[in-house]
């Protein structure tokens, strides 16, 4: 059956304790009243009564010979399949078979961390993207990471961010207006202007491509369709903005979405590291036993930050089915345009 039933979604989603935020209808919601797409999700009834819900959206008008489906779409985080107990590997095998007769030109599915082992576990013949994510365990709280988990460099470390924002009178404020809204995406657009400066390219160009991967009618509509659990954390000094987190909060899981800052500011103070003890302790105070922290897309001094907070590395993958070779001609275009731009910074520099 597809779009799937909000009550049926409501009850597999309620009993599927991998579920994230990613997992939520109003995520599908904001994904497509933003993004263009459309509700394409699927609810699937085994033999033995189990009902399986599959979150997927589709670009719409599009021939069903040349449609693109994903659960979900790049820059939205994660999908896959939602089950009482968790999806098991048989009941992938059946999903992804049901998709293989599909005719869509291209289904990519990306599950979470938390369903890996059901997916690796199937999805033979299946072309593969491998992927990494780092996740912190939360079971014990606050108490066991800083009595077990966190090195005494860490503590160190969040201990001197402490009182280096107590001294400089940062000031952290946490919540969903849109008030904070507008500071986060002002530092993400300032991140744009200093990555361009950093690559030596026109900054009009980056903003542009920027803002249509991360447009901010998009993290206006996550904050207001998801008032208990987009949490946005803004720090400021004298009264400007120098960083900000955004986390999503669900079940057992808090992701940690976004994050930017002001660099030649927060970096002396350490802002970024008290953002994540902040957030962190929002997740145990929600009764969260993980903290995922997403993908660094191969950036070692990002994977550092992330491991110096006791977060590990999971391995996992995305799934595709192409009727084309879609993937290898993405793969090629972004070696050209790396080329290319490589080529601009090394004339710049």
């Amino acid at each position: 059956m597809s779009p799937v039933p909000r009550e049926t979604w409501a009850q597999v989603l309620a009993t599927d304790p991998g579920a994230t935020a990613f997992h939520l209808p109003q995520w599908l919601d904001c994904i497509c009243r933003v993004g263009g797409w459309q509700d394409a999700s699927r609810l699937y009834r085994t033999r033995e009564g189990r009902e399986l819900v599959l979150p997927m959206v589709r670009r719409p008008g599009q021939v069903r010979a040349l449609s693109l489906q994903s659960s979900f779409p790049p820059w939205w985080g994660t999908g896959g399949i939602l089950a009482s107990g968790g999806v098991h590997t048989h009941e992938v095998d059946m999903v992804l078979a049901d998709l293989m007769s599909d005719r869509a030109l291209r289904t990519s599915i990306r599950p979470a961390f938390t369903a890996a082992h059901a997916w690796s576990a199937a999805a033979a013949g299946v072309l593969t993207v491998p992927r990494t994510v780092h996740v912190l365990d939360l079971d014990g709280g606050m108490d066991a990471l800083w009595t077990q988990r966190w090195s005494s460099n860490t503590r160190g470390r969040l201990r001197t961010a402490e009182r280096r924002a107590e001294k400089a009178g940062l000031v952290i404020e946490t919540g969903n207006s849109p008030e904070l809204v507008a500071a986060y995406y002002d530092l993400y657009l300032r991140w744009l202007d200093r990555r361009a400066r950093e690559r030596h390219l026109p900054p009009a160009l980056v903003r542009s491509r920027g803002k249509r991967a991360e447009p901010l009618a998009k993290f206006q509509a996550v904050a207001a369709s998801l008032p208990g659990t987009c949490r946005i954390l803004v720090a400021t000094l004298d009264g400007e903005p120098v960083a900000a987190t955004i986390v999503l909060l669900h079940g057992s899981v808090c992701i940690y979405w976004r994050g930017y800052s002001d660099k030649e500011t927060a970096g002396p103070l350490r802002v970024n590291q008290l953002l994540q003890l902040r957030s962190v302790e929002l997740a145990c105070e929600a009764g969260c036993r993980f903290y995922e922290m997403g993908e660094s897309g191969g950036v070692a001094s990002l994977e550092r930050f992330k491991e110096r907070l006791g977060a590990r590395a999971r391995l996992l993958a995305e799934y595709r089915l192409e009727r084309l070779p879609l993937t290898r001609l993405q793969d090629q275009l972004d070696r050209i345009r790396g080329a290319v731009e490589a080529r601009l910074t090394d004339r710049r520099s």
